[in-house]
């Protein structure tokens, strides 16, 4: 059991380090001449990363303690708490990397962190509404709403405000009174 959890503290940074190296191409496409695509920023899907494998490496260097009886902990359990941690991570750090909205002339692709692609084209939105806390960046997230349903969610986690820019549908946006 405890050479699973050893193999699982390696093998799960590794994959996330190589796919993050890889997907480095994974940036804002900005200023095309036919469209626009927005993603999550890649310091912070980044930061995610690192944070697994240091987590990694502390769990690994800790079971080892344990191993030394420096500790009278179990290394198993210490290293099941910190593999929960990176697979978790792993789970998070995989499905913000598919988030992106692609804004064209006169439509936008959003592709959501679960689920398939929704395409909304800009003359058919009816409404769109402000949603969530605001945060300390000041930002919230978008909710548009077509046929009476809401067709898709900015998150706020994007340049919801370039994309606005690019929607230029402020009459459907709430008035404040």
């Amino acid at each position: 059991m405890g050479a699973g959890l050893v193999v699982i503290a390696v093998l799960v940074p590794t994959l996330a380090l190589l796919l993050e190296r890889a997907g480095s191409v994974r940036f804002a496409e900005r200023h095309h001449s036919h469209h626009d695509t927005y993603v999550v920023p890649t310091g912070f899907t980044r930061a995610l990363v690192l944070a697994l494998v240091l987590v990694s490496v502390a769990g690994l260097v800790l079971s080892w303690v344990c191993l030394t009886d420096v500790s009278s902990t179990d290394p198993v359990i210490v290293l099941a708490f910190t593999d929960s941690f990176v697979v978790t991570g792993f789970v998070l750090w995989s499905v913000l990397c598919r988030y992106k909205v692609s804004v064209f002339g006169d439509r936008m692709v959003i592709t959501p962190f679960l689920g398939k692609d929704v395409e909304v084209l800009y003359a058919q939105i009816e409404r769109m509404e402000w949603v969530g806390v605001r945060r300390g960046s000041g930002m919230r997230s978008l909710d548009v709403y077509v046929g009476g349903a809401r067709a898709a969610r900015l998150s706020s986690i994007v340049d919801v405000s370039q994309i606005l820019m690019s929607i230029d549908r402020f009459d459907v946006l709430p008035r404040v009174a």
